[in-house]
């Protein structure tokens, strides 16, 4: 058996998640391994999102949530985040009131090393992903289009060098072309 096989980047047992006195996930069970992609696939209604802010820590859970072998259950988002996990959300949560490029400094973990070369990503490379946020760069979050909300929640998360992200409905509000263009097909 491999070592990724052994140890998962992501290992979830037996989750259950609530909302209020309502059961909503009932003994979720999933692993992800480093450079793996993983779709959770279902209606509406069924628990993909619930499972990633259980994740997540933004919904009340129990059972067991590992990331890179370290138990993470009950522990607050920005901690979460700040072990390597990235969540893009379904309802984006950009500030609207910032604009483009404020919002996408607000995604880096760690200023001091992003300041110094050693991030991942930086806001040239998510202008080269998206060319249409380096157009919008001093305009407000608030006023972007659906997809352009996405394009900057997408790369704002990409700006934190996450070891593992997890994405919810990730081709809401973009174009047809830019869907196409992303996926190689």
């Amino acid at each position: 058996m491999s070592d990724a096989a052994s140890n998962p980047m992501l290992q979830v047992s037996d989750l259950h998640a609530y909302y209020g006195k309502s059961h909503v996930l009932h003994g979720v069970n999933l692993h992800v391994n480093a450079g793996e992609i993983v779709c959770l696939l279902g209606r509406n209604g069924v628990g993909r999102s619930t499972t990633a802010k259980a994740v997540m820590g933004q919904v009340v859970a129990r059972g067991n949530i590992r990331f890179k072998g370290r138990e993470i259950l009950g522990q607050k988002a920005y901690e979460i985040a700040r072990l390597g996990v990235g969540y893009v959300p379904e309802d984006r949560s950009i500030f609207p009131d910032l604009t483009v490029r404020q919002n996408l400094m607000l995604g880096i973990k760690d200023p001091r090393a992003h300041s110094r070369g050693e991030g991942r990503w930086n806001i040239d490379d998510m202008y080269a992903l998206f060319p249409r946020l380096k157009e919008r760069d001093n305009t407000p979050g608030g006023v972007l289009s659906g997809g352009e909300q996405q394009m900057l929640t997408l790369c704002r998360t990409l700006m934190g060098d996450p070891d593992l992200i997890m994405i919810d409905e990730p081709t809401e509000g973009l174009a047809p072309k830019i869907v196409e263009r992303s996926s190689g097909t």
